[in-house]
């Protein structure tokens, strides 16, 4: 039975701001807002906090942050192209229709997180646990998880052509609805995966099995 995925729960009432109005880089700790139609920059910023807060339009020029932690956020219709984020923390987190090609994730953890109608291509996701993650509607070509634990994670309806699972077992994990024609996986990684029977035949490969009528 597939478990829920736990959406960000955030005040009704969030007063709309800038995000220079309320980032204080001497105490990087932003709470209970709505961050809208901005532009920001956060470059080599170390023990930054988000918490009940949405992005909502918002153009990230520049985001390359460590040891970050979001808890119960929202990001709508953002655009954060070549984002970096290592030990980073995320909980109760949706990314909705976000533009975040070659998004570098390394080093992190993630539970209850959901990327919704997000683009994806290119992006690097490595030594990353995941619990409860759910990718879904996404842009995922090229993208490349390395060395990641999937516990209840799941792919639904992605674009997943040439994605690449390096040392990352996809056991018990479902990508019958999703579309590719081939992955980058070894035998041993792609054991208990499931999948349709059009992707199957695709593994074939990975059995070096030639098939022959009779």
């Amino acid at each position: 039975m597939k478990k829920k995925i736990i959406k960000p729960s955030l005040p009704a009432d969030l007063k709309v701001v800038t995000f220079d109005e309320v980032f204080d880089p001497e105490d990087p700790y932003i709470e209970d807002v709505e961050i809208a139609d901005c532009i920001v920059t956060l470059e080599d910023v170390r023990l930054v906090e988000f918490k009940s807060v949405r992005f909502n339009r918002v153009q990230f020029d520049t985001l390359r942050i460590e040891n970050a932690y979001f808890r119960e956020v929202e990001f709508i219709k953002c655009e954060c192209i070549n984002a970096e984020l290592t030990e980073t923390t995320l909980k109760h987190v949706w990314f909705r229709q976000c533009r975040m090609n070659g998004l570098l994730l390394s080093d992190s953890f993630m539970e209850h997180v959901t990327f919704e109608d997000c683009m994806m291509q290119l992006s690097s996701i490595g030594f990353t646990k995941f619990k409860s993650v759910l990718f879904a509607q996404c842009k995922l070509l090229e993208a490349d998880f390395l060395e990641c634990q999937l516990k209840q994670t799941f792919f639904e309806r992605n674009d997943m052509d040439r994605t690449k699972f390096s040392q990352t077992s996809l056991r018990g994990i479902d990508l019958s609805t999703s579309e590719f024609d081939t992955l980058q996986i070894s035998m041993e990684d792609v054991k208990g995966a499931v999948v349709n029977q059009t992707q199957a035949l695709g593994f074939l490969d990975l059995l070096d099995l030639t098939i022959k009528d009779t």
